[in-house]
């Protein structure tokens, strides 16, 4: 009863995804999976969690056969405006033939605002990733190996991390995304063998970005192409953090938000996440932390990066 109670409550709020032009999609699904409730540092070191039903919302493009679908995974609620951003992608995906499955990573846990986001690590969503992956991988309308994930901000790192050996052996060892896609995400952790990557992987970022800086992503960037890894980084002029959700047009800032333009953080021994440079565990109170932070739209950018992402799956899917 309790799964069932779940289920539903999960599939009403991923409803808030769907828009009034809903008919331009040939076939909607919402599909339910199971992830996991666990802590970061008990991730870290393999162990499994509570399991968690959530769900998404698969929306495939006026086409016939089986066809290549990219995860969706959003950012923060509330402030990133994440619903109407998704979907935006969603569409211009829909537009070049490709599915998008919008998962829902927040409602089945609770997370129903950004105060609420110390419920869920970033990285754990790696584990919705997965969970996406293989649900789709069964649907008879996706093909299995034409499934690419994406992640903006907060979902940036299950976009990102899920293309690391590590991960996908302890969470999906009998698949693997063709490609990996993070637009403005955290880069800012340091994980042990982290550039032990298999697929192609594409990171978007604004220049002027205050909030989730682009410099830790092109460092790691760097680093996986010193390792002969198949990585793409793209830097967009005067583009802030959020800058494909339109719901910004009038920039805003945001002055009690902590911003993580000064921390640099790193895996250390038993999963446990430390400052970089204090080698302290960090936490909601680390010092490296400082308030302020600016989400504003680009129009420029967000077209730039529409034809980014579609330029580089066209490469990774052939078509």
């Amino acid at each position: 009863m309790k799964s069932r109670f779940l289920l539903g409550v999960v599939a009403s709020a991923l409803l808030c995804f769907a828009s009034s032009a809903e008919a331009q999609y040939a076939r909607q699904a919402m599909l339910p999976f199971e992830s996991t409730n666990v802590s970061a540092s008990d991730f870290l070191q393999g162990k499994k969690g509570t399991p968690v039903m959530i769900a998404g919302h698969l929306r495939l493009p006026k086409m016939e056969g089986k066809q290549p679908v990219v995860v969706l995974m959003h950012g923060a609620p509330a402030v990133g405006g994440s619903e109407a951003q998704v979907d935006t992608w969603a569409r211009a995906l829909n537009e070049a033939g490709i599915g998008a499955f919008v998962v829902d990573s927040f409602s089945g846990r609770g997370v129903n605002s950004f105060a609420d986001l110390g419920k869920i690590s970033p990285l754990v969503r790696v584990a919705d990733a997965y969970g996406a992956l293989n649900t789709l991988s069964k649907h008879p309308l996706v093909d299995s190996s034409k499934i690419a994930v994406m992640g903006f901000s907060h979902g940036g790192p299950s976009a990102i991390y899920s293309d690391v050996q590590r991960f996908q052996k302890m969470l999906g060892p009998d698949a693997k995304f063709a490609a990996h896609i993070g637009v403005y995400p955290i880069c800012n952790v340091a994980y042990k063998d982290d550039a032990e990557v298999t697929s192609p992987l594409l990171l978007l970022h604004g220049a002027a970005d205050d909030w989730v800086p682009s410099k830790n992503c092109k460092e790691y960037a760097d680093r996986l192409t010193k390792a002969g890894k198949h990585v793409r980084y793209i830097e967009y002029p005067d583009a802030h953090h959020v800058f494909d959700a339109p719901v910004f047009k009038q920039e805003m800032k945001f002055a009690q938000i902590n911003s993580l333009r000064k921390c640099h953080f790193a895996e250390s021994e038993g999963g446990i996440i430390i400052n970089a440079e204090s080698k302290q565990p960090t936490g909601p109170n680390d010092p490296c932390f400082e308030k302020g932070v600016t989400a504003a739209y680009n129009e420029a950018a967000t077209k730039k990066a529409h034809e980014d992402v579609k330029a580089f799956l066209k490469g990774v899917f052939g078509s």
